[in-house]
C-alpha cells in the first residue's frame, strides 16, 4: 500500500514538472512573439516597460515555482532563450528576411540573456527560508527598482525622458508584487521589501558622488 501510495505521489510530482516546463515554454513563446510586435510598432514607452523587465519578472516566476534546483535552471533557461529566440524569429518576419535582423542586437545582448537566467535561478532560492533568502528576495527587486530609478530621474546616468511616472509605475508595480510573492509571511515580506527600496535610496545617496 506505501509502495502505491509512493508511486501515486511520484506520478503527480512528474504531472506538475511537465505541466511547470509546458507552462514555461508557452509564456517563452508568448513574450518573445509580443517582444517582437512591440518592438515593430515604435511605441518607446511600451517597449520601455516590456524591454526587459518583462523578462526578468517572467524568469522569476518560471524559476521561483519550479519543483527542485535541478528544474529551476532548466526552467529558467527555458524562459529566458525561447523568448530571445521567438522575438528573432517574430522580428525577421515583420520587418523581412532580408534585413540583419539575425545578427543586430543591443551590446550586451548575452550578458542580458545570462542575467535573465540567473534571475530565475536566484528567484528558486529566493523561496527558501531563512534571512538570507529575505536578503535575495530583496536584492532582486533592488536591482530592477534602481535600475528603474536610474532611467526616471533626471540626472543619473541613464535618464529616459518620460520615463516617469507611467513606464516607471507600470514596472514598479510587480517588481514590488515578485518581492511580496517570493517570500512567505508578513516578517519576512517586510525585511524583502526594505532591502528592495534601499537599493534605490542608495542609487540617490550615490549618483551625486559618482
Amino acid at each position: 500500500m506505501d509502495d502505491e501510495t509512493d508511486l501515486v505521489r511520484f506520478d503527480r510530482r512528474q504531472s506538475r514538472i511537465q505541466r511547470h516546463m509546458l507552462v514555461a515554454f508557452a509564456l517563452g513563446l508568448a513574450f518573445g512573439v509580443a517582444g517582437a510586435v512591440v518592438q515593430h510598432t515604435g511605441l518607446s514607452q511600451v517597449q520601455a516597460v516590456f524591454d526587459p523587465y518583462a523578462y526578468f519578472l517572467l524568469s522569476a516566476i518560471v524559476g521561483a515555482t519550479a519543483s527542485g534546483p535541478g528544474w529551476a535552471v532548466l526552467s529558467s533557461l527555458l524562459s529566458t532563450v525561447t523568448p530571445a529566440v521567438f522575438a528573432l524569429a517574430g522580428a525577421a518576419l515583420l520587418e523581412g528576411y532580408e534585413t540583419d535582423v539575425w545578427s543586430r542586437g543591443p551590446s550586451g545582448a548575452d550578458l542580458i540573456l545570462l542575467a535573465v537566467f540567473c534571475y530565475g535561478v536566484f528567484a528558486y532560492a529566493a523561496r527558501r527560508d531563512g534571512y538570507w533568502a529575505d536578503l535575495l528576495a530583496g536584492v532582486l527587486g533592488g536591482l530592477l527598482l534602481a535600475n528603474l530609478l536610474d532611467k526616471a530621474v533626471l540626472g543619473l546616468l541613464r535618464y529616459v525622458p518620460d520615463f516617469w511616472p507611467g513606464p516607471a509605475l507600470a514596472v514598479a508595480v510587480p517588481v514590488i508584487g515578485m518581492v511580496l510573492f517570493l517570500r512567505r509571511g508578513l516578517a519576512a515580506r517586510l525585511r524583502g521589501l526594505a532591502v528592495a527600496l534601499a537599493m534605490p535610496g542608495a542609487l540617490i545617496l550615490i549618483a551625486p558622488v559618482v
